[in-house]
């Protein structure tokens, strides 16, 4: 078995070693790009493993190349702080047994609701909730499998009550009998459905409004495709490796950092909200300027995202939430990388799909726990701006760099000064 390193030791251990670039800017013929890494890892007598960086928002030929990549892999696990229940019941004890199979069968049943309301028609079987579900989420479906089977590994039974335009979902606790006492009494999950005529109108307007959030608002917004739909999340070999929204909540009010990040991650924040209302003022912005609006905004992000101490500015107020961010969820991906060398026979390549800030942590922790070293790297482009379309002049551009910088650089010393400080 994979024995893992104390948390603390290996965050110390990280310390003693700089880890390669995961962005970078680069300028050629006349365009400023955004650049983002992936790297093969290997170790003696294990898989190969790719670590593949991703953007939420980029170029359509970035997520072709990262599916190009990905395709040749055994397994691939992805980043996605998912819900509560969308993860197997586990069975650790009667009581874990029962409140999980519990909470795994109220996220299908919502899940049930969601997409009988999406195209107006009740689910007659699980089967039809995970594949319709796909067609809302490429995520979802690979969420509802894992979650549909109960803690004694026997797949939930499905009734519909067409009179009052409900359904329920059963399973029949550890005996696996119908009715029983204790653990083994059966556990049953009901939701009523308000079916709409998806095609009237006005109807499938509003759902969609309903549903975009706002990552794929901002990719529209600049002309860019979203990362949740341009990649294949439904493959029967792509795993979510990631932390619950509970796990996420339960581990920031342990560290005390701020637990708003929940809201964050949904795009729930009145500020989320409020940006989502402006990105859409962008477009009349660029009309009424003539052009240029959405280029500044790419250059602005790709001067940003490839500064060294970008990740340093999010997390100069709350290492705590960072920690819980990078270095938790980083974690639950390692024990799944550690679980696919253990048991899961036949693997020779694996891949870890997650957003560059989170590549140093691997990068390091890969060696210290697993002995894998790079040996190999490819650079994609995620986004490319000509900067002569945007509203910056080559002089105000350069202000723009420096502005930036500086600011980065404040932010850096004010972090320290509390470090100082605290000690």
């Amino acid at each position: 078995m994979f024995e893992f390193i104390p948390l603390a030791l290996t965050i110390c251990m990280l310390e003693q070693e700089e880890a390669p670039s995961w962005i970078r800017q680069q300028t050629q013929d006349n365009l400023v790009s955004l650049e983002i890494a992936s790297r093969k890892y290997c170790a003696e007598g294990k898989p190969d493993l790719w670590l593949v960086g991703v953007s939420h928002v980029a170029n359509e030929a970035f997520y072709a190349d990262i599916k190009l990549l990905l395709d040749e892999l055994d397994v691939v696990l992805y980043e996605s702080v998912r819900p509560d229940g969308a993860r197997p019941p586990a069975n650790t004890t009667p009581e874990q047994a029962v409140k999980s199979t519990k909470a795994s069968m109220e996220f299908v049943a919502d899940m049930g609701v969601k997409v009988a309301e999406e195209f107006g028609t009740m689910p007659e079987s699980i089967d039809d909730i995970i594949v319709d579900s796909s067609l809302i989420d490429r995520r979802f479906s690979g969420w509802i499998d894992d979650a549909s089977v109960d803690a004694w590994n026997r797949p939930f039974a499905l009734q519909v009550y067409p009179e009052e335009s409900a359904f329920g979902l059963w399973s029949y606790g550890s005996d696996g009998a119908i009715g029983g006492e204790g653990y083994a009494a059966d556990i049953f999950v009901k939701r009523s459905v308000t079916l709409k005529d998806v095609f009237a109108e006005g109807v499938v307007e509003t759902q969609a409004d309903e549903t975009v959030n706002i990552q794929a608002e901002f990719a529209d917004m600049l002309e860019l495709e979203f990362q949740l739909d341009s990649l294949p999340y439904e493959e029967p070999n792509w795993f979510c490796s990631d932390l619950t929204i509970g796990e996420v909540n339960k581990l920031l009010h342990q560290k005390g950092a701020d637990t708003a990040v929940i809201d964050s991650l949904s795009g729930a924040t009145i500020t989320a909200k409020f940006s989502a209302s402006l990105m859409r003022l962008v477009p009349m912005l660029d009309s009424l300027a003539g052009g240029g609006v959405v280029e500044t905004v790419k250059l602005l992000m790709i001067e940003l995202l490839s500064m060294d101490d970008s990740m340093e500015l999010s997390s100069e107020m709350q290492p705590e939430l960072m920690e819980v961010i990078i270095v938790d969820r980083n974690t639950e991906v390692l024990k799944d990388i550690a679980v696919t060398l253990e048991i899961v026979e036949g693997v020779q390549s694996i891949g870890v799909l997650y957003g560059a800030g989170h590549m140093d942590d691997f990068h390091q922790r890969l060696e210290i726990l697993f002995d894998y070293k790079p040996t190999e790297e490819c650079w994609f482009t995620a986004m490319s701006v000509n900067p002569s379309k945007s509203l910056l002049d080559e002089k105000e551009f350069r202000r723009m760099k420096m502005m930036l910088r500086y600011q980065m650089y404040k932010a850096k010393q004010a972090k320290e000064e509390a470090v100082k400080e605290s000690e």
